[in-house]
């Protein structure tokens, strides 16, 4: 079993590590409490003051001339000259946890440069569809377009989780999966099976699973059957404990599964059994994934060696699990693309953008969260106002009601520019899409939320021209015909108690 090395060290060094996170949790509630009891009375005191004030205007300005969105800018900045010390600690931690170590950046990513991804598909798409090759080009410096790559648009999470166990049942080399929770349950009692006979006819098998998104869904026992699966290596990403973590606020919330280097999948959906229907949570759960064939995998296994290098510190040889399928198909292109804090850029945030103001007829969004910084949301009231028929799916019964009121607080721009909004009648809406003119869309695990956009490790893709888009497009609508649409006057007509909650979280919403 493959551990995080922070779970590795010696006991003595798990010692010393817990005293050291006690003593700065100590001196940061010894900062808050200092604030308040500054005796002005006494000239030191008073110096004291103009000083943690100084150091906070400082770090304020510093956080201003930062390439940062604003509204970070602004919450922090509020947060800061409120409390200078104790915010101005969290912060730096905050901001050294955005990426990796150079040292290990250096050697991680001094390897994958051994494997070329261009492959001047980006040129050919250019000639047939100059909107596509525009999206494209939003990730050409970090992520290529491939044809020659089958995709298909599984409707729900029943369905992908039967057509994966019919591919992994195939399997002849290799099996990799990468999820935010894997719980125990109907889902996990077919799965288990098939990847003990895998293991023992000699398959590959590595798991990456999300520390604290699965917590308190997996237990012990079936974590040590999984580590018993010869040739398997299981870890978890960013393990919790009583240690200095500032890295605790990004997490893995990628959903990958890899197949001999041929087969991929990725969409919202988790290895718990509320995906599947086996267990009723917050109605009926809707969720949908992307199956890819081909060419396009190669970057799906790109993705989730980075991720088993951030969880064990280990470079897998790529050369041993790329492979050649020999499809030939030229009709339609897709990109699939990481995103998470280990990059210096927004690339989730910059390929949402570029889709929602490249809208021309329909712009159809699909999301748990709607919790939107202003740039984004004007983008989508600009293409309502413009003439877009602009779509957004919302759950009808939310898991977290404090983000779900958030959320709401944003329907009133989209509402009076002319958009549609729709509550998921049956449930919790979990599927993330964007469907553009019938035409361009992107599907994968990113939530339209800063935690998504900003915080967490998340993957997707980008599908252009593609005929399955067509798929994707009417069972987003069967979804809507299934919602309760939200009118402005019932928009306005929310309780106090909405109000007040998005009204407070609303200064702090990029944080979380």
């Amino acid at each position: 079993m493959t551990q995080n090395e922070r779970r590795s060290l010696p006991i003595w060094k798990r010692i010393v590590t817990l005293c050291i996170t006690l003593f700065v949790f100590a001196i940061q509630i010894y900062l808050f409490t200092l604030m308040f009891q500054i005796n002005f009375y006494n000239q030191l005191n008073i110096v004291l003051y103009l000083v943690i004030e100084c150091i906070g205007f400082i770090v304020v300005m510093h956080i201003i001339h930062k390439p940062i969105l604003t509204s970070y800018k602004l919450t922090w900045s509020i947060l800061i000259m409120l409390l200078p010390l104790p915010f101005t600690l969290l912060y730096m931690l905050n901001s050294s946890s955005r990426r990796l170590p150079r040292r290990k950046q250096k050697k991680f990513y001094s390897e994958m440069k051994k494997y070329s991804f261009d492959n001047g598909v980006i040129d050919e798409l250019g000639l047939l569809d100059s909107k596509a090759l525009k999206f494209a080009r939003v990730l050409k410096d970090d992520y290529p377009v491939y044809k020659n790559t089958v995709y298909t648009f599984l409707r729900d999470g029943k369905e992908k989780f039967e057509d994966m166990l019919l591919e992994i049942k195939q399997a002849e080399k290799y099996i990799f999966i990468e999820t935010f929770i894997i719980g125990d349950g109907y889902l996990l009692s077919k799965l288990l099976p098939i990847l003990e006979q895998k293991g023992e006819a000699g398959v590959e098998i590595k798991i990456i699973y999300d520390d604290l998104g699965s917590k308190a869904t997996l237990k012990t026992k079936t974590l040590k059957r999984i580590t018993n699966i010869p040739n398997c290596q299981i870890t978890n990403y960013n393990p919790l404990g009583l240690n200095i973590n500032p890295a605790f606020n990004y997490r893995d919330h990628r959903k990958i599964t890899i197949i001999d280097g041929k087969i991929a999948y990725c969409g919202g959906d988790n290895f718990a059994d509320e995906y599947v229907h086996m267990k009723e949570r917050f109605g009926f759960w809707r969720d949908n994934c992307g199956k890819y064939y081909g060419d396009a995998v190669t970057t799906f296994i790109a993705l989730f060696t980075e991720m088993w290098y951030m969880s064990t510190q280990e470079i897998l040889p790529l050369e041993n699990y790329y492979m050649d399928t020999g499809i030939s198909r030229n009709s339609s292109f897709i990109l699939p693309f990481g995103d998470g804090p280990s990059n210096q850029k927004n690339i989730s945030y910059d390929v949402f953008r570029s889709l929602i103001t490249g809208a021309d007829k329909t712009l159809y969004i699909s999301t748990p969260y709607l919790v939107l910084d202003s740039n984004m949301l004007e983008n989508i009231v600009l293409a309502a106002k413009s003439g877009v028929d602009v779509r957004i799916l919302m759950p009808g019964i939310p898991d977290k009601k404090t983000a779900f009121y958030l959320a709401r607080s944003n329907y009133r721009d989209i509402l009076t520019a002319g958009g549609k909004i729709y509550e998921y009648s049956k449930g919790f809406n979990h599927a993330k899409n964007i469907i553009v003119d019938n035409k361009y869309a992107f599907i994968g695990t990113i939530n339209m939320d800063y935690r998504s956009l900003f915080l967490h490790y998340e993957c997707g893709a980008l599908v252009l021209l593609d005929e399955e888009i067509k798929n994707m497009q009417n069972d987003f609508l069967k979804a809507c015909a299934e919602s309760r649409q939200i009118t402005y006057e019932e928009w306005k007509k929310r309780s106090l108690w909405q109000r007040l909650v998005a009204y407070i979280l609303y200064l702090f919403a990029p944080l979380f």
